[in-house]
């Protein structure tokens, strides 16, 4: 079966202990906005762009593997440098310090409060062989 469809990436959904928290954080330092918060489940609704960000209130901590994560991308390497510093300023919990591996752009890594790996990248210092859109 060669079934064809037009899709867009539509949410992300992420279980946590304390969602109030983990909604700061992505309100703060990632641009998302908190559209509702469930009082009946005490899940949370963001939004960031196109995109739809759920957290889902557990009562239990939820372990992660340690390579499972989500990427933001920046236009340029001069911002992904300097959000880089502002969260190592507050002291969001950084894995990484910024590093540009086999060519594919410089990121990051970090996590968010409860624990979910975050990657924040540029493609501006990508080399040419990596971009999707040449070849």
């Amino acid at each position: 079966m060669n079934l064809q469809f037009r899709m867009k990436f539509n949410h992300m959904s992420f279980p946590t202990v304390d969602v109030t928290t983990e909604a700061k954080f992505f309100e703060e330092h990632f641009g998302a906005t908190i559209e509702f918060v469930d009082t009946a489940t005490g899940n949370a609704l963001l939004k960031h762009g196109g995109t739809d960000i759920v957290l889902e209130a557990m009562k239990d901590a939820v372990p992660w593997h340690r390579d499972f994560h989500f990427g933001f991308e920046l236009e340029t390497k001069r911002e992904v440098d300097a959000l880089h510093e502002e969260l190592k300023r507050v002291g969001v919990k950084l894995e990484t310090e910024v590093f540009n591996r086999v060519g594919r752009g410089s990121r990051f890594f970090g996590r968010t409060p409860g624990g979910v790996q975050f990657e924040i990248n540029t493609r501006e210092d990508m080399d040419s062989k990596w971009d999707a859109n040449k070849k």
